[in-house]
């Protein structure tokens, strides 16, 4: 099984300002959502996690994460399942 990649192995330089501003609760802009989006959108569609109807409505609900709310609630349910891409 493929485990997803982790924010702080990323080289591009645009996910890791999107991380900190989030775990720092600084404001985020439209970009940095998008980014931190994509890296979700990666994180919950890698094949390592299995089964639960409830992970099917995390890959589904990816599209819906344009906020800092959207995407703090998307993790809560992540983390229910044991799963914490931060």
């Amino acid at each position: 099984m493929s485990a997803p990649g982790f924010w702080m192995d990323e080289t591009s330089g645009v996910l890791r300002p999107a991380i900190e501003a989030y775990l720092h609760g600084d404001t985020m802009t439209a970009e940095q959502v998008a980014a931190m989006r994509a890296y979700l959108r990666q994180w919950i569609a890698a094949p390592h996690w299995r089964g639960a109807d409830a992970l099917a409505e995390l890959r589904g609900g990816i599209d819906a994460l344009t906020s800092r709310f959207a995407i703090a609630d998307w993790l809560k349910r992540a983390e229910r399942l044991g799963i914490d891409p931060l």
